[in-house]
């Protein structure tokens, strides 16, 4: 969306995401990843045992979803991820209408329960902002669960991938935030995005008419070597805030309402990963999948510093938009 309608949604949601607010969050999560990680057998698959229901379950929480209706929303979801890559087939967008209309029926009725009985959560909150429409309501509780799950699976399984091939899982429990960083900037994610011109406009030379889509490549801008230094390297040291070079950016420190991406400018702002995007549209809950990745990580390290693949080369999911893997299984040798 654009402004104004995109400026008065962001600002009613994002109260529920702010750093307070999500640092309140900590010990829950921190209580989740502790009872999987015990549950976790000695061999198997760590999406399906860990990087999976870590995320949902902290983000249904948030929205006020029954725990027995976690497992329902995994086929929903898959789905809306799914239906963003650029190219469909009739069957998958057959498939996503059904999807979406069910999905939207679930949090119709659970919204109109919230009404009756309200509780300490976001959708209760939502329920009572009367500047919101129900198709608003809809649109935004599903965004929320779909964006607040898929994207943070994908952080977790891809950052153990990363550190165990490389031999740094047990640098997580030490330093878990340039790792997190590393891991957004070296495997994001969220691959592409789209977005349409709304004047006209020229890029590298090539000219770009008002209401021309374009696609943006974020995983080739993190490894754009104008911004990254040997950028196919995964180098922990990249967001270590204790290095010492006073233009290195902070991704603790940032504040994308300040950032202005008419003035982006690479060679004065070295570092700066595009993994949330920026400008307007930077991610509501980068705050809460940082925190979640960061106690995900460290959690893992602290538990199993000597864990192997036991699969080389694990399967990815087909999706181009959203990227990550199928499966990642693992030996912890705990």
């Amino acid at each position: 969306m654009d402004p104004p309608d995109h400026t008065r949604l962001r600002g009613l949601v994002s109260r529920a995401f702010t750093p307070r607010m999500v640092e309140r969050l900590r010990p829950r999560v921190e209580a989740v990843t502790a009872g999987l990680i015990a549950a976790l057998p000695e061999e198997g698959d760590l999406v399906s045992g860990f990087a999976y229901p870590l995320p949902v379950r902290v983000i249904c929480e948030m929205l006020g979803v029954p725990p027995e209706d976690h497992e329902r929303f995994q086929g929903w979801s898959e789905t809306a991820a799914r239906s963003l890559d650029p190219m469909l087939t009739e069957d998958l967008i057959a498939e996503s209408g059904r999807s979406g209309r069910e999905f939207r029926d679930y949090f119709r009725d659970l919204l109109e329960l919230r009404r009756r009985r309200p509780g300490d959560d976001l959708l209760s909150a939502l329920v009572r902002v009367e500047e919101l429409t129900e198709g608003e309501l809809l649109a935004t509780c599903v965004l929320l669960l779909v964006a607040g799950h898929e994207t943070t699976v994908n952080l977790i399984a891809n950052g153990v991938l990363a550190l165990v091939r490389h031999d740094l899982l047990r640098h997580a429990a030490e330093r878990p935030r340039p790792v997190v960083e590393e891991v957004l900037r070296y495997d994001p994610p969220v691959q592409l995005t789209g977005r349409v011109a709304l004047r006209d406009a020229e890029l590298g030379g090539t000219p770009v008419p008002a209401g021309t889509a374009v696609v943006a490549l974020i995983g080739a801008a993190n490894r754009d070597p104008a911004a990254f230094p040997d950028p196919d390297r995964f180098d922990l040291d990249r967001f270590d805030p204790h290095r010492p070079d006073p233009g290195r950016f902070d991704p603790g420190r940032f504040d994308p309402g300040r950032f202005d991406p008419g003035r982006f400018d690479v060679a004065r702002e070295p570092g700066r990963h595009l993994a949330f995007g920026l400008g307007i549209h930077f991610c509501l809950g980068a705050t809460l999948a940082r925190m979640e990745g960061e106690i995900a990580l460290a959690a893992l390290a602290a538990a199993a510093p000597r864990m192997e693949l036991l699969d080389p080369a694990p399967p990815y999911r087909p999706n181009l938009v959203l990227r990550g893997l199928a499966k990642l299984p693992v030996r912890l040798n705990r």
